[in-house]
């Protein structure tokens, strides 16, 4: 089926976040990609699990603009809905000192269908990881201190295209959490968090090979949610907003992420 894609405005379509790589660091993301897909697969079998994030929290919330003005208005109030968040280690099943912390946003604008474990057409996936760049990614896990999911900056490693621009975001903390016992699992200091409405981070953004990020959301979780994980799936692709992802990383995940849910157990 062809897709019809405005340059900036939602997509619409079923395999419309499936378009193909443009450009060399793309299309070389895309080769390293379809390489590591087969070890990928193969993992995730036995692991009987995702490769990656394999254990998880889930809670519903709000993004809500900032009012940054100028053309950074326009991207926060695209941004502006419910929002289901996913908060795991990326590598280690457990509670480990040092580990990558992953933090996963699914965006539905209006107040309509109920967030759960199922996609809809017009849904933002964001992922966000502690790890500044593709340069710092060996050394993530020790440079992280895994022990508190609150008090972490998330980045979202690769660019955005979105409003004309190429944009870098990434997600910091705004209450810095009380002094956490010493044998406190992240798990139960985030719920304490979320009920003390503790839990929240803006949404930075800056344009890229500029220096200076500028606040422009605010996301809060509001509440613990069980849903189905053998059933959710969180997209780079899926934008539904408008907010496209680019650059080397993204162009990894398109056969990455697909391989990982093809060896996971259905």
């Amino acid at each position: 089926m062809p897709v019809h894609l405005e340059p900036d405005g939602p997509i619409e379509g079923p395999f419309a976040h499936r378009a193909p790589p443009h450009g060399l660091r793309e299309r070389v993301g895309d080769a390293i990609g379809r390489l590591l897909a087969p070890a990928i697969t193969v993992l995730s079998y036995a692991r009987n699990a995702r490769v990656f994030h394999p254990e998880d929290l889930t809670f519903t919330g709000h993004v809500r603009p900032l009012d940054p003005g100028g053309e950074l208005e326009a991207l926060a109030k695209r941004l502006d809905g419910r929002v289901l968040v996913r908060c795991s280690a990326a590598i280690w099943r457990g509670e480990f000192k040092h580990d990558v912390l992953g933090f996963a946003l699914r965006v539905r604008r209006g107040e309509g269908l109920p967030l759960d474990e199922l996609a809809h057409m017009g849904d933002q996936d964001l992922l966000f990881e502690t790890i500044r760049s593709l340069v710092t990614l060996p050394l993530a896990p020790l440079l992280t201190d895994a022990t508190d999911f609150v008090d972490n900056r998330y980045w979202a490693i690769s660019p955005f295209a979105a409003l004309g621009s190429r944009y870098e975001l990434r997600l910091s903390p705004i209450h810095p959490p009380p002094r956490p016992s010493q044998h406190e699992p992240r798990s139960s200091r985030l719920l304490v968090a979320v009920r003390a409405n503790r839990a929240a981070w803006s949404l930075d953004v800056r344009k890229t090979w500029t220096l200076s990020w500028h606040p422009i959301a605010q996301i809060d979780l509001e509440q613990h949610v069980t849903i189905d994980q053998a059933v959710l799936q969180f997209d780079p692709f899926r934008a539904g907003l408008g907010v496209q992802p680019v650059g080397l990383v993204h162009a990894i995940r398109r056969a990455v992420y697909p391989a990982s849910r093809s060896g996971r157990p259905h």
